[in-house]
């Protein structure tokens, strides 16, 4: 038997509070990927836990549909691979199930086509195919990151936060929401007002955040004027878990990325309460303690003993 490439990829948490397209940080849940060169005359697809199932087998998964489009730029050649799937990170949540997917085509076109990227060039090939870094970013990097993608240049720059030092809670409705279904929620224009306004919370969020002043963060995060008023109706338990958690003193509790994941950052003294509370009183959702992943994708070639 050959060696196979594992990779573990963390999920995030995009449109952090104001971030819009541009804040995300990477969570400890994590898309695991086993993957080998085969004999067979084209790829083969096995997922490992049944929240797969749904997804292709052939060549329209997304996985196999990246990896050729990366092969394809830099001129190289894949094998025919047999690719196990298992994850932890569920579909449509908002979550970045689709950005872990995408890094791990990166890292598997990379290595099996011997292409030499930097983590430099994948976040740039990552966010050019996705639009906006705030998944892709902190999945390749880990922790937390700003960042802005020029399409016009199509360059990508990023800048590190350091991680909060809070406690996160997700509250996991059991119904999914498309990322394409919650954009055409969002208005197509802001006024100039509403644009000055908007980027102002945004900044004070910023500089909050590397501050380590959650208290004002929070704040800003819940004044959000870029995509939760507008995606709020879509999740019917969104202000259920807005108001438990002020009843326990968090910072914010926001819309994780497009949804209908909501994020809840909790003082760790009222962290256990709080998911217990969700718990008992929004049973519809799963509810539990996260943490920050730090350290971005995990690669490792594995060699049969």
């Amino acid at each position: 038997m050959s060696e196979y490439l594992y990779l573990k990829i963390p999920a995030s948490t995009a449109n952090l509070g104001v971030g819009f397209d541009s804040i995300g940080m990477a969570i400890d849940k994590y898309l695991n990927l086993y993957v080998q060169e085969i004999e067979d005359e084209e790829w083969k697809f096995e997922y490992l836990n049944s929240e797969l199932e749904s997804l292709p087998k052939n060549e329209e998964n997304y996985i196999y549909k990246v990896a050729q489009q990366v092969a394809s730029k830099y001129n190289v050649h894949l094998p025919n691979l047999k690719v196990e799937m298992r994850s932890e990170i569920p579909l449509a949540r908002g979550l970045g199930s689709s950005a872990s997917a995408l890094v791990g085509a990166l890292y598997i076109a990379n290595y099996f086509g011997n292409i030499q990227l930097s983590k430099h060039e994948l976040l740039q090939l990552a966010t050019e195919i996705e639009g906006h870094p705030d998944n892709v970013a902190p999945t390749i990097y880990g922790g937390l990151l700003a960042g802005y993608y020029n399409p016009e240049t199509k360059e990508t720059n990023v800048a590190h936060i350091d991680v909060p030092n809070v406690d996160i809670i997700l509250t996991i409705p059991s119904y999914e929401l498309k990322t394409e279904d919650s954009r055409r929620a969002l208005p197509h224009t802001f006024s100039h007002k509403k644009a000055v306004q908007n980027s102002a919370i945004s900044n004070t969020m910023i500089c909050a955040l590397i501050q380590h002043n959650y208290e004002l963060a929070g704040k800003m995060m819940e004044q959000d004027g870029f995509h939760e008023p507008f995606r709020q109706h879509l999740i019917p338990e969104f202000e259920q878990v807005k108001s438990l958690a002020k009843e326990y003193n968090a910072y914010a509790a926001v819309i994780s990325g497009a949804g209908p994941t909501i994020l809840t950052l909790s003082r760790k003294e009222k962290s256990g309460k709080l998911v217990r509370a969700f718990r008992t009183q929004i049973p519809s959702c799963t509810s539990e303690l996260a943490t920050i992943n730090e350290t971005g994708v995990v690669e490792e070639v594995v060699y049969p003993s």
